[in-house]
């Protein structure tokens, strides 16, 4: 009698969760998009007033720009790791793109784990780890190769500065950003019985600047327009020494024969055509993403789709006499973040600082998925309601003791030898005049500097290698 009645309620308790299983809502397909090297050039950002972006800066009119977006480390491998794993860079040490041992090896599931582990069949391709799309997934497609210029054409050299710009004499078919995105339009096609989560990593800008030549001819050399400098004054007047040494460094590079990149750029005059290849390597990957955002248009398994975009970290075209990344000032760190989904206004526009380290708590949330405890970042889903609900400060770490805060309107440094740098963005968006040394401002920084994460790992310091490359 017992046993009959044990197996009548096994039997209930079956029937209700079938009932609630079947009445439960789909879970959702997550498309995340990045991009890689790409600052503010855009449209929908204001970066540069020639910037050529119309498909990006459509995705963002149908969803949610987030306009005060930072990436956590400014450098590729440190970046992407600190957002696949959820943990913040000054946690683990990884700082830069070449490995050391005082890191801290990452335990916790990346971003494509978690979702198969849910139940998502995911798709990875590109460059979304750093140079790899990966380890995990149902399906993976390394980066494509792009062509090169003709023997004795390519002056692309890692080592050196940025002046590689070349219009290669090919079609966008031909490229590897052409291929990726084709390659996911297709993932995206295939219909399965799981929900769905992609991530699609996108190579250009990145050096070397090398796109099609249709690309070069929409910037013509003679239009160039140089990123604005402060008049009559010397931008590095007020900055500390640990800062202008930085700003002579490209990400652990040695000088050439003396010349930091932007003094050999200038003394070269390279300036105008290395701007006009970046301007063209944006708008070359921007209709690449498009192609790809128009196979979204119809979701073939039935399913609601979330659709994130970011980049990696900024870019530097001679802003602070300084080059590419390695640096944690606005141009370095301020990078593209786009959510469009079921819900979101289309058009609006967040001011609330968020940044990569939100990346995998949103993405997991939006799926309806529990978001882990030991994730460091918080959700933009409440954002997405309601733009004007405060977040706090946005962290980048460039080595271990050198930190930014940024909130809406401040931006504070504080580098390893205790030099600062303090800027107000509601009247200093380019961060010419550093305030850390005006008294009337000795409180705001002070609280600023309270949001600096006390537990940082030992790693790294800069300065252990500013002898070592500055020669």
């Amino acid at each position: 009698m017992v046993r009959k009645q044990l197996l009548v309620i096994l039997l209930v308790l079956s029937g209700l969760l079938s009932t609630s299983r079947a009445g439960e809502q789909p879970r959702p397909d997550i498309v995340f998009i990045i991009v890689d090297d790409l600052n503010d050039w855009l449209g929908c950002l204001g970066g540069h007033p020639d910037a050529q972006s119309p498909h990006i800066d459509a995705l963002a009119k149908s969803g949610m720009l987030f306009s005060q977006a930072y990436c956590n480390s400014p450098q590729c491998r440190p970046s992407r790791t600190s957002l696949l794993s959820g943990v913040y860079p000054f946690k683990t040490g990884t700082y830069f793109n070449a490995k050391y041992r005082q890191e801290t090896k990452i335990t916790t599931p990346t971003l494509q784990q978690y979702f198969m582990d849910s139940g998502y069949r995911v798709v990875s391709g590109g460059k979304v780890f750093h140079g790899t799309p990966g380890k995990v997934g149902d399906d993976l497609l390394q980066r494509p190769a792009d062509p090169r210029p003709p023997k004795g054409k390519n002056n692309f050299n890692a080592m050196q500065a940025p002046n590689d710009g070349y219009a290669l004499e090919t079609t966008d078919e031909h490229m590897g950003d052409y291929k990726i995105a084709q390659w996911a339009s297709k993932q995206w096609n295939t219909v399965s019985d799981k929900p769905l989560f992609m991530s699609v990593g996108f190579f250009r800008p990145h050096r070397p600047l090398h796109v099609p030549k249709a690309w070069f001819e929409k910037f013509p050399l003679e239009s160039i327009r140089r990123p604005l400098e402060p008049k009559g004054v010397d931008d590095w007047d007020d900055m500390p020494e640990f800062a202008r040494r930085l700003a002579r460094t490209h990400a652990h590079k040695p000088l050439h024969r003396g010349l930091s990149d932007h003094e050999y750029i200038v003394a070269n005059r390279e300036w105008d055509a290395t701007i006009r290849a970046y301007h063209a390597s944006i708008a070359f990957v921007d209709r690449q993403i498009g192609r790809f955002l128009e196979s979204l248009k119809k979701n073939p398994r039935g399913r609601e789709t979330w659709v994130m975009l970011v980049s990696d970290h900024g870019w530097h075209l001679g802003e602070k006499k300084h080059w590419c990344k390695g640096a944690i000032w606005e141009q370095t760190t301020h990078i593209p973040f786009i959510v469009r989904g079921p819900g979101v206004k289309a058009g609006t526009t967040c001011t609330q600082p968020v940044s990569l380290i939100d990346v995998y708590p949103s993405l997991v949330d939006l799926a309806g998925l529990e978001v882990p405890e030991w994730a460091d970042g918080r959700s933009i889903r409440p954002q997405l309601s309601n733009p004007a609900i405060a977040r706090g400060p946005a962290i980048s770490s460039y080595g271990a003791g050198n930190t930014s805060v940024r909130t809406e309107q401040w931006r504070y440094i504080r580098y390893e030898d205790g030099s600062e740098e303090l800027y107000d963005h509601r009247v200093d968006p380019h961060e010419w005049t550093n305030l850390a040394g005006h008294t009337e401002h000795q409180q705001t920084k002070q609280n600023l500097a309270r949001m600096i994460p006390v537990d940082q790992h030992p790693g790294i310091k800069v300065q252990s290698w500013f002898d070592r490359f500055q020669k």
